[in-house]
């Protein structure tokens, strides 16, 4: 219960994300990014308090803050046809794709890359993919 008032305080703050995604970024890439928030507060009160060096890692904080933020908010695939999916990065570039042009599918040691003609898509081994993404891609792999 608490994590929903949290959630729903966030997304008035920051805006909602779409929930009609293919895959996406689960609620905690934002608890990660709320608690790099902590972090930078934390380190900046005892910056002043006892060590001023303490602000490197404050910034570490909160630039690490914006980053999880914006990979919750924005990082996802929308299947936009049965032959088509838009993927949109972290900072919210978004590119349209073929499903016909997937060529490859590698799994590295915490993620996976998607190849798609000469392009690479990144999907983070926390995201959420949905069965329909699931099955269009490896219908693409199997061809």
């Amino acid at each position: 219960m608490r994590a929903k008032i949290i959630l729903d305080l966030v997304e008035k703050l920051i805006g909602k994300r779409e929930n009609d995604a293919d895959m996406y970024m689960p609620e905690r890439m934002l608890a990660m990014a709320l608690v790099m928030l902590v972090f930078g507060i934390g380190a900046t009160v005892f910056a002043f308090v006892s060590n001023i060096y303490l602000l490197i890692a404050a910034a570490f904080g909160y630039l690490m803050f914006v980053f999880a933020l914006l990979c919750w908010k924005n990082w996802k695939i929308i299947i936009t046809s049965d032959d088509t999916f838009e993927y949109t990065t972290f900072l919210g570039n978004t590119r349209k794709y073929n499903f016909s042009d997937i060529t490859t599918l590698r799994k590295n040691g915490d993620s996976m890359t998607l190849y798609v003609g000469d392009k690479k898509i990144h999907i983070e081994s926390m995201a959420v993919l949905s069965d329909r993404l699931i099955e269009k891609v490896n219908e693409a792999l199997s061809k």
